[in-house]
């Protein structure tokens, strides 16, 4: 089964959400080889979250087909700990983009290598990704 919420990547100081309205094109793996535009141009609601470690991480929740309800159940400028719930998809679940400053993290050997060939990756809510430089 899906699980149409979403967490915090990291601890920090969650900020204001910000909408930048688009299209709600499907976010399925074959629409999206045709046509990875479909990221930057769907819906997308884009948070800051300052934390110590990894500096200012952006975690962008991205509509799509019949999912155009995003909600937030995170209060902004709250300090949040990794794996918090920020929110959920109102209607099926959708996709989230985390982007993080140059050289903060180094992502997992699987993950990278499915990328490089054009898989998508199923994650599971508290599976790790990878893990923050100069962390233990």
């Amino acid at each position: 089964m899906d699980y149409h919420r979403f967490h915090f990547p990291c601890a920090g100081e969650a900020g204001v959400p910000r909408l930048i309205n688009g299209w709600l094109y499907s976010v399925n793996p074959i629409a999206l080889i045709t046509r990875p535009t479909i990221f930057w141009e769907n819906k997308r609601i884009v948070t800051a979250i300052d934390t110590p470690s990894l500096g200012q991480v952006q975690f962008i929740e991205i509509g799509a087909t019949m999912v155009g309800s995003v909600r937030q159940t995170y209060m902004p400028g709250d300090t949040v700990a990794k794996g918090d719930e920020k929110g959920y998809f109102a209607f099926g679940g959708s996709s989230v983009a985390v982007l993080f400053e140059k050289d903060r993290v180094q992502f997992d050997a699987d993950l990278l290598a499915n990328t490089a060939k054009g898989f998508e990756t199923y994650a599971r809510v508290g599976e790790r990704m990878g893990q923050a430089l100069g962390q233990a």
